[in-house]
């Protein structure tokens, strides 16, 4: 894959994503709207610029973070618990 973009992983779901994009963004491209478990379910982005926190995604390692807020700058795995 060329160097501007990279891998990333929603359950079983693969896809290339733009680097610098805003991750929430890049799911979303993929008709991904439910990242995340805020307020106990499945929840998707809602303000687009964290207020809200509805995109509170869990990474492979453990760490959350908001995906309106994170950057693609590398291959990420995001955890389905669904």
């Amino acid at each position: 894959m060329a160097q501007n973009y990279h891998t990333i992983k929603f359950g079983t779901i693969e896809f290339p994503a733009k680097k610098d994009e805003l991750l929430l963004f890049s799911l979303m491209k993929n008709d991904i709207y439910a990242q995340g478990k805020a307020h106990g379910r499945s929840r998707g982005g809602f303000c687009g610029m964290g207020v809200c926190q509805e995109c509170l995604i869990e990474l492979e390692n453990g760490e959350t973070a908001l995906a309106c807020q994170t950057l693609v700058d590398k291959d990420m795995e995001i955890r389905d618990d669904e």
